[in-house]
């Protein structure tokens, strides 16, 4: 005989499926597909920022002297500018595919520097 091992629904599971308020309703599905490529790059680099910005705190915060210095924060944090730094040359990259000329114009500057 095989007994299956029961589902367990954690309260906040079961709490977090349920609105706070019943006339509150669900925003449409349509408001995120229509926002534009340049929207959605400006809001992933802000939420970047701010991890960013709450790791660099937390790491300041735990220096302390006699206590050894956390390399890993270190490395998170250049992972979170590596992955930012992706987002905006792929930008480029897919505007420049478009050829817009004001766009070629700005990359070519950037790749004088």
């Amino acid at each position: 005989m095989s007994i299956k091992p029961e589902s367990k629904q954690t309260i906040a599971a079961t709490v977090g499926n349920e609105p706070a308020d019943k006339t509150e309703q669900k925003q449409p599905v349509d408001t995120t597909i229509t926002a534009s490529p340049a929207i959605k790059l400006k809001a992933a680099i802000e939420q970047l920022d701010v991890e960013r910005s709450a790791l660099v705190k937390t790491t300041i915060e735990n220096l302390k002297p006699g206590k050894p210095f956390d390399h890993a924060a270190l490395r998170d944090i250049n992972k979170i500018e590596i992955r930012k730094n992706r987002l905006i040359v792929a930008r480029f990259a897919a505007l420049l595919k478009k050829s817009d000329p004001a766009v070629q114009a700005i990359v070519h500057q950037i790749i004088e520097i």
